[in-house]
C-alpha cells in the first residue's frame, strides 16, 4: 500500500506533458539543484490539465483524488521540480519542490497527509519527519510552495540558489523550457555505476545493440521530453556527447539498433504468418514497407555534440503504435524466456523432490538405470521415479524386463511426462535434456551402484545431481543414458537452450541457475561429491 504521503509526488510525476509548443525563450531554473545532482525533472500540472489536449481526460476525477487524499488541487500547482542525488546514509536522496498558484498553509492540508510523521526544528527550520526509515521530510518554504525531501536531501535542496559548479547545475541553464514533462541526466557522477550495470548486461544483449552498453563513456548527459494528450503527443531524446567523435559514434550505434530491431520486429511478424500463398507475400511486402517507414521514423539526427531522436506521434498514430509493437517484441521474448525458465526451474525441483522421496523410501537414491539380473542396464532411473512423480499409472505399463527400445516399451517413449520437459530446448519428441551427470567421483558412476546421502561428503548442497544439458546431447527419456562428463572439459555439453546460462539441480533438491561465465575449476568441484573442493557461490 503507497503511503499517503507519497500520493501527491506520484500524482503530479503522472502528468506527462500536453501538445504545446516549446517555449524556447525561456530556460531551465537551476536554483534548488546542489551541486551533488544526478538529475532534475519538471513538470507543469497546471499547463498539462488546461491544455486543449486534455479537454477529453477525467480531469475532474483527478481533481477530486487529489483534494480528498492531499488537500490540494492539481490546477494550482504551477510548477514540480525533482532533484535526484545519489544514495547516502539516510536513503534516497531527492528533493520535490512544487509551487502553487494560491496560498496552501501545510496544517490545512488533509491531516491523514501527516499522520505518520513527527514535527521538529531542522536547524532552525520547522520540518515534518518521518518517524523511521526511509528518511521523508516536508517543509514549507513559504505559503505558496511545499517542499518534500528524502535521504537528508532537504537542507541542500532548499540552500542552492542555483550558482554552484556541479555539472547538473551548469548545464541546466542552458536547455530551453519545453512543455510537457523535462527530464536532465548529468552521467559525471554516476557513469560508473551506469557503465558497470549496463557491461555486466552485455552477454545477454543481441550483439548489434551491445555498443549502447557504453552510451555513458561516449555522453555528458542525457535529456528526455515527453509532451502528448487525448490524439497527439512527442517524444524526444538527447544526448550531449562528450566530444563530435563520440556524437559521431553514437549516432552509428543507435542506427545499427535501430535496423536490428526493426529487422528483429519484421522477422517476428513474418514468423507468425503462413509460410506459403499470395497471402504470405503480400504479407512480405506489407512488413518489409512498414518496417522502412518506422525505421524512418526514429532515426537520430546529429548535430556537433548533440544527437537526437524525436517521435511525433501528431505525425503519425500509426507508425507510433507499430514502434510500440516493436519495442513490447523483445519484452514479450523476456517474458516468454523468463516462463520457460521457470518451468525448467521446477520440472527440476520435481525431479529432486522425488529422488529423496525415493530416499526416504528405499534408503538410496535410484540406480541410474533400472537393470536386468545380470547388471544390463534396461530402464532410464527417470522411469523409476515416475511412482514418486505421480505417474504410477504410466509406470505400470512398462514391462520393466525389457529394454527400453524393446517394441512394448518404445511406444511409451511419446508418453514423456512434463516434468523431463525443457520447454526451451528444441529437441525431437520425447527426448529429455535433464540428466545425471556421469563420471568417476561424481554423485553417478558408469557401474552399477545405488548412492546414499552419506556417500556426499562434500555436501549436498554442494553437489550437483542433475544437469540441464545442450540440446545435441539430448536423449530418449527411457534410454538408460546420461551425460558422460569430460573433466578437463566439464561444461563442453551444458546448456545453450537459455541465455546466459543453464539449470543444475543439487543434491539436496535446490535448483541454480549456473552462468556460462562459470570458472570451470568451480563447476568441476560442484560435480565431484567427495573432492573436499572449497566452493564458495
Amino acid at each position: 500500500m503507497i503511503p499517503r504521503y507519497l500520493i501527491l509526488p506520484i500524482v503530479v510525476l503522472g502528468l506527462v506533458g500536453s501538445a504545446a509548443d516549446a517555449q524556447e525563450s525561456v530556460k531551465l531554473s537551476a536554483k534548488h539543484i546542489p551541486d551533488s545532482a544526478v538529475a532534475a525533472a519538471y513538470l507543469s500540472p497546471r499547463e498539462v490539465l488546461t491544455s486543449p489536449e486534455w479537454e477529453l481526460m477525467p480531469v475532474e476525477i483527478l481533481q477530486a483524488a487529489a483534494k480528498e487524499s492531499v488537500g490540494i488541487d492539481p490546477l494550482h500547482i504551477q510548477d514540480v521540480k525533482v532533484v535526484v542525488g545519489l544514495p547516502g546514509p539516510g536513503g534516497p536522496q531527492f528533493g520535490a519542490l512544487l509551487s502553487f498558484t494560491q496560498d496552501y498553509p501545510i496544517d490545512q492540508l488533509n491531516p491523514e497527509l501527516l499522520k505518520e510523521f513527527q514535527r521538529q526544528d531542522v536547524d532552525g527550520l520547522s520540518v515534518y519527519q518521518s518517524p523511521s526509515p526511509p528518511l521523508i521530510q516536508i517543509h514549507q518554504p513559504n505559503p505558496r510552495s511545499l517542499l518534500i525531501a528524502g535521504g537528508d536531501y532537504l537542507l541542500p535542496v532548499l540552500n542552492a540558489d542555483g550558482t554552484g559548479q556541479g555539472q547538473l547545475v551548469t548545464l541546466v541553464p542552458q536547455i530551453s523550457r519545453r512543455s510537457g514533462l523535462t527530464v536532465v541526466v548529468a552521467m559525471d557522477q554516476i557513469r560508473p555505476m551506469v557503465t558497470g550495470g549496463l557491461r555486466q548486461l552485455a552477454p545477454r544483449i543481441p550483439p548489434p545493440i551491445q555498443p549502447l552498453t557504453e552510451i555513458a563513456e561516449m555522453t555528458d548527459a542525457l535529456m528526455v521530453n515527453v509532451n502528448y494528450g487525448m490524439m497527439t503527443g512527442a517524444i524526444s531524446v538527447s544526448a550531449l556527447a562528450r566530444d563530435a567523435g563520440a556524437a559521431e559514434n553514437l549516432e552509428a550505434d543507435l542506427n545499427a539498433a535501430i535496423d536490428y530491431g526493426v529487422q528483429s520486429f519484421k522477422d517476428q511478424l513474418i514468423q507468425n504468418a503462413n509460410d506459403e500463398g499470395p497471402v504470405f507475400d503480400a504479407t512480405v511486402q506489407y512488413v518489409d514497407r512498414i518496417s522502412k517507414k518506422l525505421s524512418e521514423f526514429v532515426r537520430p539526427q546529429r548535430n556537433d555534440r548533440v544527437v537526437r531522436i524525436d517521435v511525433d506521434t501528431g505525425k503519425s498514430n500509426v507508425a507510433m503504435t507499430g514502434v510500440m509493437v516493436g519495442l513490447l517484441l523483445p519484452a514479450v521474448q523476456a517474458a516468454r524466456e523468463a516462463a520457460r525458465r521457470m518451468t525448467a526451474s521446477n520440472g527440476l525441483k520435481q525431479i529432486g523432490l522425488a529422488m529423496h522421496n525415493h530416499h526416504s523410501a528405499y534408503k538410496h537414491f535410484p540406480d541410474r538405470a533400472i537393470r536386468d539380473e545380470e547388471g544390463k542396464p534396461l530402464l532410464s532411473w527417470r522411469v523409476k521415479l515416475l511412482p514418486f512423480l505421480d505417474q504410477q499409472a504410466l509406470y505400470e505399463q512398462f514391462h520393466l524386463d525389457e529394454p527400453w527400445d524393446s517394441p512394448h516399451n518404445r511406444a511409451l517413449i511419446e508418453k514423456m511426462p512434463t516434468v523431463y520437459q525443457d520447454p526451451s530446448a528444441v529437441v525431437p519428441a520425447g527426448q529429455t535434456v535433464f540428466q545425471l551427470p556421469i563420471g568417476p567421483g561424481l554423485m553417478f558412476e558408469e557401474q552399477p551402484g545405488e548412492r546414499t546421502i552419506r556417500d556426499i561428503t562434500d555436501g549436498t548442497s554442494m553437489t550437483i545431481m542433475a544437469v540441464e544439458s545442450s540440446a545435441d546431447a539430448a536423449v530418449p527419456w527411457t534410454k538408460p543414458e546420461d551425460l558422460s562428463i569430460d573433466m578437463q572439459q566439464p561444461m563442453a555439453e551444458m546448456g545453450g537452450s537459455h541465455p546466459g546460462g543453464f539449470h543444475v539441480l543439487m543434491g539436496d533438491g535446490a535448483v541454480r541457475f549456473i552462468a556460462d561465465s562459470i570458472d570451470p575449476a568451480l563447476f568441476k568441484a560442484m560435480l565431484t561429491r567427495a573432492g573436499g573442493e572449497p566452493i564458495n557461490f
